[in-house]
């Protein structure tokens, strides 16, 4: 996953349609879902931590400017997040070069969940909320728990354009 920054996450938990029962602390958006733990092999997690030290991808740049309702609120664009979807991308040939595969893994549309119970509203522009990923981390989301277990964090390359 990725975390906006503190100030980022102040933005989004300003929005009138984001949960105030979730701390900001649980913003964050997947790039790709790796595996259910409790059906992974004994082996898998340290193989994927193995490879992710392996892994040496650049940052890139998210920027959101719409709410919309799709099963939970969500923040997202319309635009196509190029640098992004390349991230996600190579990070998962990466993985499978690497001995990590994923096969019932996903790489999910970049955005960013605000409230998990859908509101039936229209989707709505906002002023973009946007930061550069200079960071991934490997997380276990706690299902029903609202936890979030880090597992390891990876700095990303700034890339001279």
């Amino acid at each position: 996953m990725a975390k906006p920054p503190p100030e980022q996450q102040a933005q989004i938990a300003a929005l009138p349609r984001n949960d105030p029962g979730r701390g900001p602390h649980l913003l964050h958006v997947t790039l790709v879902s790796l595996f259910d733990l409790h059906h992974a092999p004994p082996d898998w997690l340290p193989r994927v931590i193995a490879a992710l030290d392996r892994f040496d991808g650049p940052a890139f740049p998210l920027a959101f400017d719409r709410i919309e309702n799709r099963k939970a609120v969500t923040l997202r664009t319309r635009d196509p997040l190029a640098q992004a979807r390349a991230f996600q991308q190579q990070l998962v040939h990466h993985l499978i070069a690497h001995d990590a595969p994923f096969t019932l893994g996903t790489t999910p549309e970049p955005h960013v969940t605000i409230n998990y119970h859908g509101d039936r509203l229209r989707a709505q522009k906002i002023a973009p909320i946007g930061w550069t990923v200079d960071a991934i981390i490997l997380t276990e989301s706690v299902v029903g728990k609202t936890t979030h277990v880090e597992h390891g964090r990876w700095a990303l390359r700034a890339d001279a354009h």
